[in-house]
């Protein structure tokens, strides 16, 4: 029998009343539904690296259980269940976890040489050490060992334990640049570089697209990593240390989930199907002035506006009687190891809700590769909506949201990564005063 929120069920069609969310330009919405009211949420750097790396966690842990699963076809999840996949208790993360706090603490804590007295910088071939030790020891792992690891990760790997560090990257960039080599495993692990290096948007482009190369080299899983690097140190910026300006230009240049789109969709991409899924396209009417215009275009011209235009208005769309979005189809939203899919199915999910809670249940609930799109998300998400608690309330902070944090597995693990990510992060901040 087909889950209760399966494409099978009789779904009544949905009436937006009050503060009810999911809608687009064309069906009945509040004002300050509309990307262009939606702003992110001020705090610490601080703040944004812990709650970045531990929402990563916290549904990396939740979708899980619906990894490897067809959409509809298991119960609709909200809370830490079990990992049958792996015969895991709840709140289990996986590999995308493991390989995000590898690159943390790699950033964090690298050393040129043993004797070093300096602590912390990028550099590939100690990030593949640390990615080794969690393949064969179980390093920063939920469970002391590696239970899951993506194909490309594996290949990389694989040439990185057979030949010198400098051949092995040189091999690893000529073996796996393949088109069909286009996993998510370099984006899922991405968002300790935004959140390090946000400060220098040019080094975080170039840590970013390094950090792809030494496992994903091909320019998908390059371009993916860039821009969304890009996207979470423009958030960053914005939330901790927005620059100075005069009352008439902060209104105007405010981040809203608008401009973070209009970001996305003006990145200079030299890939096709990025091009294709993310940016406008050619030859549409010239961009409005009005920001109420603008969004309206975007929904009408924008593949992914159009998207959630066509899944989130009023009709017979799939959905759960208790969450307040559709549910889109595999067919209308795939959420594959395909990095494309990733990215425009965590994109999806952040910009149809309003909050972090919504975001990751939707993500969680794709199936497929629901983890990986789910930890994508929420790296993002955090940085987006995250505050301390009693801040962040209702955006990041709810009920739901507290009992994740209770039961990921080895938080303090999680945890005491983010700690060193945030001392290093405040290192490279007094070298900017």
């Amino acid at each position: 029998m087909a889950p209760f929120w399966s494409s099978k069920s009789k779904v009544k069609k949905i009436v937006v009343e009050g503060n009810s969310s999911g809608s687009a330009p064309g069906s009945p919405v509040l004002e300050q539904t509309a990307l262009r009211f939606q702003v992110p949420t001020p705090a610490s750097s601080a703040t944004k690296i812990r709650l970045s790396i531990l929402a990563t966690a916290m549904v990396d842990a939740l979708g899980g259980p619906a990894e490897f699963q067809r959409r509809f076809s298991f119960p609709f999840i909200t809370s830490m269940v079990p990992n049958n996949n792996f015969d895991l208790p709840p709140g289990v993360w996986t590999d995308d976890t493991s390989t995000t706090l590898c690159l943390a603490n790699s950033i964090s804590t690298f050393k040129e040489t043993p004797d070093s007295p300096y602590t912390g910088g990028f550099d590939e071939v100690h990030q593949l050490e640390l990615y080794k030790r969690w393949q064969k020891e179980g390093y920063l792992s939920a469970i002391g060992k590696c239970f899951d690891i993506g194909t490309n990760t594996q290949r990389a790997l694989d040439i990185f334990g057979r030949y010198s560090a400098e051949e092995a990257l040189l091999r690893i960039r000529s073996d796996l640049a393949e088109e069909k080599c286009s996993g998510n495993g370099s984006l899922m692990r991405v968002v300790p570089i935004g959140l390090a290096y946000w400060r220098d948007e040019s080094q975080a482009k170039t840590y970013a697209r390094r950090s792809s190369q030494a496992t994903h080299p091909n320019t998908i899983c390059i371009e993916a990593c860039e821009m969304w690097t890009g996207a979470i140190g423009l958030i960053m910026e914005e939330t901790t240390e927005p620059p100075p300006r005069s009352p008439e230009d902060q209104e105007e240049r405010r981040l809203t989930k608008l401009t973070l789109l209009e970001f996305i969709s003006n990145f200079p991409y030299t890939n096709n199907k990025l091009r294709e899924a993310l940016t406008l396209p050619f030859g549409v009417s010239a961009r409005p002035e009005g920001k109420a215009e603008r969004e309206a275009w975007y929904y009408r011209h924008h593949p992914l506006m159009r998207l959630i235009k066509e899944t989130q208005g009023p009709g017979p769309q799939v959905k759960d009687p208790k969450f307040p979005y559709n549910i889109p189809t595999e067919e209308q939203l795939p959420s594959s190891g395909y990095v494309l899919d990733t990215v425009v199915a965590a994109l999806y999910c952040f910009f149809t809700t309003k909050t972090f809670e919504e975001g990751a249940v939707m993500a969680i609930n794709l199936g497929d590769d629901a983890d990986t799109v789910g930890s994508v998300y929420a790296g993002l998400a955090a940085c987006w909506y995250a505050d301390k608690e009693g801040k962040g309330d209702g955006v990041f902070w709810t009920k739901k949201v507290r009992e994740w944090r209770k039961e990921l597995v080895r938080r303090n693990v999680v945890e005491e990564v983010a700690e060193n990510l945030v001392a290093w992060e405040r290192r490279l901040a007094e070298e900017y005063m």
